[in-house]
């Protein structure tokens, strides 16, 4: 038993024996000053960290071999560092220098082709929104963050992408949202629920605006969301935040319900730390809001827990579990225009009580320095309780099981090969949809071919087959294609074509209930929607002081599922809708004044047609401006948003007819302006930071959705402090 330490010992110093130390310091190239928090990552390995305090990293366990060093920051330009030669046994050392940029040229992104890639690169349209973002703004959800992404709009909490998506209460999204790469959908409504993340868990969030069913699968029809949750940081770190605000009062007496003022505020704490091989972090947050309409308040609690474990510096194991309870009333739409934040008096003791919680595991391996792989899995739980049903109470139970393996194999120069297989299995037990069963499987994979030193091609395809309880089997084959040319530096030009498919949720196949006094009945024959997409764009650098990027693009939809009426006048959902959504997106950021000022604005145009009416298809604003500015004067940053939805020309006229939703037939365009202001103090070691934010300044009344007042002017100050 003597010689066991002996025989582990003498492994152990074996084992280091084999292995280098990379370690280094990451300056700013002008003044040698470090620049802690840089990202910095030994390529064709999964050794990545952020600098510490002083600017240095150090990876002390890495095999021999010639490696890339990268190493990004935000307002700096990528660096790399090719042909380093780490020899066993060895310490090399390293000085990296950052240039500041006025614009970040190259952002990392992953979602546009299941890779890292420089988002240039990409050969679709995509936009990134980082943390640094989501906290200025202090966006309490997710959604309120993706407000001023570019062609992208929020109908109450329902996202639309380039007119890809109108409004359907509880029933679909032709957007599919991710979180660290896995499908984050509920299993019953086949819904977005942006809330089961907290934003202070997101480092960054890239949405991809063009049809994504090739590599996604089912609800990729629209677009594609993916939540990418913070990395755990090496050093040990603690952040505190708390908020607090208040709405200001109705722009008319007659909407005056409570004479009280209605608040709102919550808190978050977080720490992070690492102990040896394992990285661990917590996180915790509470929420509660008064709400500025009768029966809309709720309150809310977070916690979540993020694990990663480095078995070598070649294969890891993430695990992350998330946990979301809220209670809330339910606000469906006014009682009538001259009581516009009051629910109908039926309405008014309606409540909601929803449970969410999500596991997931991730392990990455990287097998040769041409080949990695990916294994994944996540078990989603949803529990959905209410009495808005008029047959009494609404139950719903519902799981989602997924696992997916992926492969990124470079067989030489010129191609990248990403190929996977992936399964679901869903169940649900509902009192309106009664309990369901079903699930798929789908298989992917894609090459991206150099065809030019300045040309690349993208050709791929994905085959999806889903069953879901007695509707009919759903299979199809997305195939995909595409173009990146890059004729000089700072210009790209790019090209795509994809098709897409949704299949039918179970809330839209088999709801069964009776609201507002309409009687819903399912109907079991629906079919998946499909779609055509094509996208032509540029992106456009000038020199480091501007960033363009234009796309035009048009969608054939068939088969869209929309709610309505049958022949019996009951409620049902149906496959009524062809339609085809053509528009041009243009977008462009500046750096005045030596980086003193940022200021970005994008102008969306959409032209949504519905081929089967003749008409315009519902909730679709035709125009979107987007504006932004940010100022930097040392301590204190001060922002602006201004954003601009044209009035929607078609709603759902029925309910107007038939008198269900009072003076419904209201709106008007949406001309919103947020300000907001931070100061960072420098105390010497507490860094602390204090947010004030001024949101619809102007107090102006719009509509989202019909029967739907917008929020008030609404004031919020924020005090964050990390340790």
């Amino acid at each position: 038993m003597k010689l066991a330490p002996l025989i582990f010992a003498l492994i152990f110093h074996a084992a280091v024996a084999q292995t280098a130390v990379v370690r280094g310091r990451v300056v700013e190239a002008r003044t040698g000053t470090p620049l802690p928090g840089a990202n910095v990552l030994l390529q064709g390995t999964l050794l990545g960290m952020a600098t510490d305090g002083e600017g240095s990293f150090l990876f002390d366990a890495v095999p021999p071999g010639s490696y890339t060093l990268s190493c990004s920051m935000v307002g700096y330009g990528r660096e790399e560092i090719a042909g380093l030669a780490v020899r066993q046994g060895e310490t090399l050392e390293l000085t990296v220098e950052l240039t500041p940029v006025a614009i970040q040229t190259a952002p990392v992104v992953v979602t546009a082709s299941r890779r890292e890639q420089a988002i240039q690169e990409s050969p679709v349209s995509i936009s990134v929104l980082d943390a640094a973002g989501l906290e200025f703004r202090n966006a309490l959800t997710i959604d309120q963050g993706l407000r001023y992404i570019p062609g992208v709009n929020i109908t109450e909490s329902q996202v639309n992408i380039r007119g890809s998506s109108g409004y359907s209460r509880g029933a679909g999204s032709r957007v599919l949202m991710l979180v660290d790469g896995i499908p984050m959908m509920t299993g019953d409504t086949g819904e977005i629920n942006f809330e089961v993340v907290p934003t202070g868990e997101v480092d960054r969030i890239e949405v991809v605006k063009v049809a994504s069913s090739a590599l996604y699968g089912s609800s990729a029809l629209g677009g594609v969301i993916n939540i990418l949750t913070r990395p755990i940081p090496e050093a040990p770190r603690t952040t505190a935040r708390i908020f607090g605000g208040a709405y200001a009062g109705p722009s008319h007496s007659a909407w005056e319900w409570s004479e009280k003022t209605r608040t709102q505020g919550g808190f978050s704490l977080s720490h992070s730390r690492r102990i040896d091989a394992l990285a661990v972090r917590l996180f915790a947050a509470g929420f509660t809001d008064d709400a500025y309409r009768h029966n809309d308040d709720r309150r809310r609690l977070n916690a979540a827990l993020k694990l990663r474990y480095d078995f070598s510096s070649f294969s890891s194991l993430t695990v992350t579990a998330n946990f979301m309870d809220q209670k809330r009333g339910s606000f469906l739409y006014w009682k009538d225009q001259a009581n516009a934040l009051t629910p109908p008096d039926d309405q008014l003791g309606q409540r909601i009580h929803s449970t969410r919680s999500y596991g997931s595991a991730a392990y990455d391996r990287v097998l040769s320095s041409s080949l990695a792989m990916s294994l994944k899995g996540l078990w989603f739980h949803n529990r959905f309780q209410s009495n808005i049903s008029e047959g009494g109470g609404d139950l719903s139970v519902s799981d989602v099981l997924r696992a997916e393996v992926q492969s990124i194999w470079t067989p030489g120069p010129l191609h990248i090969v990403t190929a996977g297989v992936e399964g679901n299995l869903d169940r649900v037990d509902a009192d309106l949809f009664g309990v369901r069963s079903g699930g798929g499987i789908a298989a992917y994979a894609q090459d991206e071919v150099r065809l030019l030193e300045t040309l690349r091609l993208t050709l791929g395809a994905r085959f999806d087959y889903q069953e879901m309880d007695s509707l009919a089997p759903a299979s199809q084959l997305n195939p995909k294609a595409a173009l990146v040319f890059t004729p000089q530096a700072g210009t790209t030009l790019r090209a795509s074509f994809g098709r897409g498919f949704r299949a039918p949720t179970v809330a839209e196949a088999f709801t069964s209930t009776v609201a507002v006094g309409i009687l819903i009945v399912p109907n079991p024959s629906l079919v998946p929607e499909r779609s055509l997409a094509v996208e032509l764009g540029v992106n456009q650098m000038l020199g480091d002081l501007a960033l363009i990027d234009a796309a035009v693009f048009q969608t054939d939809f068939s088969n869209l599922i929309e709610a309505g009426f049958n022949d019996l006048g009951q409620g049902q959902f149906q496959n009524v809708t062809d339609a085809r959504i053509r528009g041009a997106e243009f977008g462009i950021s500046l750096s005045l004044l030596d980086r003193l000022l940022f200021f970005t604005v994008s102008y969306t145009f959409v032209d949504p047609r519905d081929l089967t009416a003749g008409d315009v298809l519902k909730y679709r604003p035709r125009h979107l401006v987007y504006l932004s500015a940010v100022v930097n004067a040392g301590e204190f940053e001060f922002g602006a948003d201004y954003r601009h939805l044209s009035r929607v020309e078609a709603i759902d006229e029925e309910f107007v007819t038939l008198g269900i939703v009072k003076n419904g037939d209201t709106r008007v365009p949406v001309n919103v302006l947020d300000v907001r202001a931070r100061w960072r103090p420098t105390f010497p070691g507490v860094p602390l930071s204090l947010l004030v934010n001024l949101n619809n300044v102007f107090q102006y009344n719009y509509i989202e959705l019909i029967g739907n007042l917008g929020p008030p002017r609404t004031l919020l100050l924020t005090l964050e402090g990390t340790f």
